[in-house]
């Protein structure tokens, strides 16, 4: 018999359980309560998570009749009757509670997936009490029971097919706004979208609008201080380590690395043909050989800082290439855990354009902007968290031997 859940005694679950049934003059409330503390532990996280929402201020009355609904398009084009003021918010797989975030939008999330108690990502270390919320299952994936019993009024969902987003919402019986999520290599315009999609659903357009405009004036300030470098003087970069799925060596690549992009450097592994999946769409990461790495090799060597593991000691091959030789590798904060962390590839593109191109950021603190940045997208500054767990972005990194 398991007798724990997300860190907790079953049985001191059990016993507030029936303190809060000695205080309740709800019958009816006693009996379904009372009969869930019988059976299954999953049941157990259901009554424990009942309870948590009728306590809570994120139990006030959700699906009230006398708050019609009104009629929403989400971004798959599916015409979905919404509460007209939600309350209860359950965001669902990758960016989704990321996006929420940036719009200042954290009171009605009334319970995350798993593993949002445990990512070292901004978002959340800006809004640590998201860590608090009731799970509604294990890693990144949502238990239906859990999820019902979270009672939200509205589900909000990345990544969802038509067929996913109307399955969904018939199993659950409660509305399913699907979003897009873009990216920062060329669908930009898609992540303005969503975050004024997301405003006016959340009444937070004044944010949503605040947020895309300082988006737009980060970017073309990246781009103005790059764009006239001439081809011949942009020096040749490589990123390795990148994360994918999980954390990998120098080998792991990312042929339109946003960063490189955004300060338009020459990314040596940009000449890799695209990478296909299933449904058309390409894979952004690339596994190359390290024989490959030699043969480009590169003026400057960046490492995504999520490869912990990663000993380049280890990789006796590596000190034949330039940069090494040079000692010219530095680390980079990570920005792919659960999709793109956009805040952070732009807090990477200054440190970036600060050590390439020293002249045209000559008047740019790398670290300060990244604190504007964080501050002005998250609400929060946090660069003394992922220094403290990545290190100092932008670091040069000895190999020994």
């Amino acid at each position: 018999m398991i007798n724990s859940w997300k860190g907790t005694d079953v049985k001191l679950l059990r016993a507030k359980a029936r303190r809060f049934l000695t205080g309740s003059s709800d019958p009816a409330l006693k009996g379904r309560v009372n009969g869930m503390l019988q059976i299954s532990y999953k049941r157990i996280c259901i009554a424990t998570l009942l309870i948590s929402f009728t306590l809570s201020s994120c139990s006030s009355s959700h699906h009230k009749a006398s708050e019609p609904g009104i009629l929403f398009t989400d971004m798959l084009g599916r015409e979905v009757i919404v509460p007209a003021n939600p309350q209860k918010i359950v965001a669902l797989n990758a960016g989704t509670l990321r996006l929420i975030t940036w719009l200042d939008a954290t009171d009605v999330i009334c319970a995350v997936e798993g593993n949002e108690s445990q990512r070292a990502v901004p978002y959340l270390y800006a809004h640590p009490e998201l860590r608090e919320k009731p799970i509604i299952g294990s890693g990144n994936l949502y238990d239906m029971e859990l999820l019902t019993a979270a009672a939200p009024d509205l589900i909000i969902s990345t990544y969802l097919t038509h067929a996913d987003a109307e399955e969904l919402q018939t199993r659950t019986r409660i509305p399913v706004v699907a979003i897009d999520y873009g990216n920062f290599d060329d669908d930009t315009a898609t992540v303005f979208k969503t975050l004024h999609l997301l405003g006016a659903l959340l009444h937070s357009t004044q944010r949503a609008e605040e947020v895309t405009a300082f988006i737009r004036h980060t970017l073309k300030d990246l781009n103005q201080r790059t764009v006239s470098v001439s081809t011949e003087l942009r020096p040749r970069v490589y990123a390795g380590g990148i994360a994918w799925h999980g954390s990998h060596g120098i080998t792991s690549t990312e042929p339109r690395f946003p960063a490189f992009r955004l300060v338009n450097v020459k990314n040596v592994a940009q000449e890799l043909p695209p990478v296909w999946r299933a449904g058309g769409q390409t894979v952004q990461n690339a596994f190359i050989d390290k024989e490959q790495l030699i043969l480009w090799n590169p003026e400057y060597i960046f490492v995504d800082a999520s490869a912990a593991t990663l000993k380049l000691s280890d990789e006796p091959w590596i000190k034949i290439l330039d940069a090494v030789k040079q000692q010219k590798i530095y680390s980079l904060w990570p920005y792919n855990w659960y999709t793109t962390n956009y805040s952070t590839i732009l807090v990477n593109s200054y440190y970036i354009g600060k050590l390439l191109y020293p002249e045209q950021f000559a008047d740019v603190d790398p670290k300060q902007k990244a604190r504007e940045i964080y501050k002005t997208i998250l609400g929060a500054d946090v660069v003394d968290e992922m220094q403290n767990k990545f290190g100092v972005c932008c670091q040069q990194i000895n190999i020994e031997g």
